[in-house]
């Protein structure tokens, strides 16, 4: 194959790796390759072309030649060849470093005779590789999981970081400057820098030059909390980083590129599913969060606290008159929460089993595809079949509100499937916190609006509601006022957690569990849309050591200590299951409480990822003493105590009519069943 020019000729440089008079030939023809495939048009288009030798597909960039009059074309060609030869050197440089770009293979400037001819950037071309903004935008739409966003993050990061740590300062580093693939599992693996003609090779980048060199990647504020400790993991982030982060970007927002074909979503609809914590994840920090929170909301709240304060808080007053003056039947009180995975229901039944028939209450998702709905009422009716009581919670997502059709297809869905064996729906999950989807009364609203009419639609399956979360009743109560037509809650539910506290008797504000559980029944006895009946729907406690599969831990666990740890061990987590449940019950605030969940590494009973296979904590074993005991079990009284600390003593009867006698100390971490860790379970 001839060339049009000798090599001495040549104007450009080839990689020593790949440099053969066959491959100087083809450089020295382009633009005019035949088999050139357009991959992308724009200011410096991007071409495809097979090897010349038949070695890996090449990527072709084109810097065109310039369109001006004639006197400024030589400075502006001077321009072009400055920007590929600067591509090629920094592509050089960096892939001597650790392959952190693309294999470089030229650049040349096949007319230099002409001033104003183009010139190219030759590099391995990466099959079955998305920008780092194309995979970002796959999971916002298609795929939100978290533990995959997280991978991502951490396979970019890691490849920012160590191009840092070369001495490269990239200057141009946005979502679309940067390559990502997946290994055979679908797993992110992989990353790539590219277009690196502006950057720049210095002795050392400070935390400064690294925080700018970040400004322009836009991500949604607790994402990019998250991308910035990764690239310093295990350091923290250093104060310089982030000033100079924060100017870049506040520079870049008021600057933005063009937009793509494809947008990314606002960042309030963006929604991230965690299946190791088993919850939504914020996209956002707290302090972004609130500007999208609505003044009128304030004014709804505030309005209904008057409305109806007074009445709640005289019905509280009454409740604890009440606590612990009366005999309470157990039975079916002890409530246990599953979640229903194909993967694993099979084994969750054994474990469940020894336990004897529950009160169960299981998930059903609007964000899990038709054929997991399927499959979880059919799991439903396998528990109900074994003599469980099962309710069902509904749980939604952003798209719930984004999509209505789609929220109301789902609801009708589970109304026919459910009708006649469910022993309720739950409506709404978390519904206070906006990570699960709501940001306003008006969409919450809209969100309920599928359930109008629904008692006489479907009069054999009840609703609970509204399923806040923690001790925010302020901004649950306006939650009642928006109920349609013909709907009413069968019981007010809530999760109740209150592991920011400690031990479930810790004070909050003066209320400890038993005047919270009170405040809430207040709440259900006065508001014409519930009935008089609280439902706690969810509870537990972090574990300590359980990293991002911990609620506290998901979805990164940041370097450095954590501040307010609520985490426990598993001792003291068995301790304050059983109280909780004790203190709720037999003090008559509450008709049953859930525990979420049977099996799950960061709050379970069982541990379903310890190294000798799934292994029951103490609180499996207290669970079933629990649960026996509860079996026509009746609490009789609350007797006195000579501790001052303030200790407990609960009498209570068995269907045999032994009396049993429960004591702790509210101070300490003292279970009331002792140590549960010496019971012998059966391997399942």
């Amino acid at each position: 194959m001839s060339t049009s020019k000798s090599p001495a000729a040549f104007s450009g440089g080839v990689n020593p790796d790949f440099d053969t008079p066959s491959l100087r030939d083809w450089l020295l023809r382009l633009p005019n390759v035949s088999d050139l495939d357009c991959v992308r048009e724009g200011a410096c288009p991007l071409y495809r072309a097979p090897h010349p030798e038949g070695g890996f597909p090449l990527a072709v960039k084109c810097f065109p030649a310039p369109a001006n009059d004639a006197g400024k074309r030589g400075s502006d060609a001077a321009s072009l060849q400055q920007r590929a030869r600067a591509g090629f050197d920094h592509a050089m440089f960096l892939y001597t470093r650790g392959e952190l770009t693309p294999h470089p293979v030229a650049w040349v400037h096949p007319d230099d005779s002409d001033a104003g001819g183009a010139c190219f950037l030759v590099t391995e071309f990466l099959p079955n590789v998305m920008t780092f903004r194309e995979a970002l935008l796959h999971h916002y739409y298609e795929n939100p999981l978290c533990r995959q966003i997280m991978r991502l993050l951490e396979t970019v990061a890691v490849t920012i970081r160590d191009m840092h740590q070369t001495g490269f300062l990239h200057r141009d580093l946005k979502t679309q400057n940067l390559l990502v693939r997946r290994d055979a599992e679908g797993e992110w693996d992989k990353a790539w820098v590219i277009d690196l003609g502006r950057g720049k090779i210095l002795p050392q980048v400070t935390p400064a030059k690294r925080g700018a060199d970040n400004g322009c990647i836009l991500l949604p504020s607790d994402l990019r909390r998250v991308f910035h400790e990764m690239q310093f993991a295990p350091e923290q982030v250093p104060a310089a980083f982030h000033d100079a982060e924060r100017k870049v970007r506040h520079h870049c927002k008021r600057n933005p590129e063009p937009p793509p074909t494809r947008k990314s979503p606002q960042e309030k609809d963006i929604w991230i599913w965690d299946d190791r914590s088993m919850q939504a994840v914020p996209a956002l920090r707290s302090k972004d969060k609130r500007k999208y929170y609505r003044r009128r909301d304030v004014l709804s709240m505030a309005g209904a606290l008057a409305r109806r304060g007074k009445p709640i808080l005289k019905a509280r007053d009454e409740l604890m008159a009440e606590a612990w003056t009366r005999p309470v039947p157990l039975e079916g009180k002890i409530g246990l929460s599953l979640n229903l995975e194909p993967e694993r229901f099979d084994k969750e039944r054994r474990w469940l089993a020894p336990l004897g028939p529950m009160s169960l209450l299981v998930r059903l998702y609007h964000h899990e595809n038709d054929s997991r709905r399927r499959y979880a009422v059919e799991a439903i009716r396998k528990l109900r079949a074994e003599g469980h009581t099962v309710a069902v919670a509904l749980v939604q997502d952003r798209r719930a509100i984004l999509f209505p059709e789609k929220w109301q297809a789902f609801v009708e869905y589970a109304g026919g499937a459910l009708s006649g064996f469910a022993e309720a729906l739950e409506v709404g999950h978390a519904i206070n916190r906006v990570k699960w989807g709501i940001w306003d009364l008006d969409e919450y609203q809209r969100f309920l609006e599928p359930f109008r009419d629904w008692s006489a639609r479907f009069p054999q399956l009840p609703l609970w509601g509204p399923a806040g979360i923690d001790f925010e009743y302020p901004r649950v109560l306006p939650l009642l006022d928006r109920l349609p037509e013909g709907t009413t809650w069968s019981a007010f539910s809530h999760h109740l957690y209150v592991d920011r506290r400690g031990a479930p008797e810790n004070e909050q504000s003066g209320y400890d569990l038993v005047r919270k559980l009170a405040l809430a029944r207040a709440m259900a006895r006065v508001h014409p849309a519930s009935a008089d009946r609280l439902i706690v729907s969810e509870v537990n406690w972090p574990l300590q050591g359980t990293g991002v599969w911990s609620p506290v831990g998901s979805p990164y666990q940041s370097p450095g200590p954590r501040e307010n740890d609520p985490s426990v061990d598993e001792e003291t987590y068995a301790a304050y299951m059983v109280r909780y449940y004790l203190l709720a019950l037999c003090s008559g605030m509450a008709e049953r409480v859930y525990w979420w969940n049977l099996a799950a590494h960061g709050f379970g009973l069982i541990d379903d990822r310890d190294p000798g296979g799934w292994r029951p904590r103490p609180a499996y074993h207290a669970m079933k003493r629990l649960v026996e005991l509860s079996r026509k079990g009746v609490f009789r009284e609350k007797l006195p105590v000579e501790n001052a600390s303030g200790g407990y003593h609960l009498r209570l009867e068995r269907a045999d009519g032994e009396q049993v006698d429960l004591r702790w100390d509210a101070a300490g971490q003292e279970n009331p069943f002792g140590n549960s860790t010496t019971e012998h379970t059966d391997s399942h």
